[in-house]
């Protein structure tokens, strides 16, 4: 709930100029490449911010933060393969996911062992699927 309430306040405040300037043409899709960006800058975000001591639970949502701006202030939270925009809970559940996985290649001592356990059965259970 937090992390959609900071998600939500974070884009509505940054998105209003920034949604001006592209509103007077029709918002394209992200590419696979912008995504791929997207993520790697909100995984660095987190890995920084974490190596900065700062709270697991607010460096995720630091991260989840800086790759939704983009893709909703700039793509209308259009992303490949999508023919309507993103829902925010599901761009969150994504995101959060795409941070943990990158952070467990980039900087996994900066992941709290309870978050990784965690973590690694959400992973489990999603291949069992």
């Amino acid at each position: 709930m937090i992390a959609s309430a900071l998600f939500v306040a974070a884009h509505v405040s940054i998105s209003a100029p920034a949604n001006a300037q592209v509103s007077k043409t029709k918002q394209k899709p992200a590419s696979n490449e912008e995504v791929l960006t997207y993520v790697n800058i909100s995984i660095a975000t987190f890995c920084e911010a974490r190596g900065q001591n700062i709270d697991f639970q607010k460096s995720m949502l630091v991260a989840v933060a800086a790759q939704g701006y983009p893709v909703f202030s700039k793509h209308g939270g259009l992303v490949p393969g999508s023919t309507k925009p993103l829902e925010e809970k599901q761009f969150i559940g994504n995101a959060s996911y795409m941070v943990m996985a990158g952070s467990m290649k980039m900087c996994p001592k900066m992941i709290p062992a309870d978050q990784k356990a965690k973590f690694e059965k959400a992973v489990a259970e999603m291949k069992k699927k």
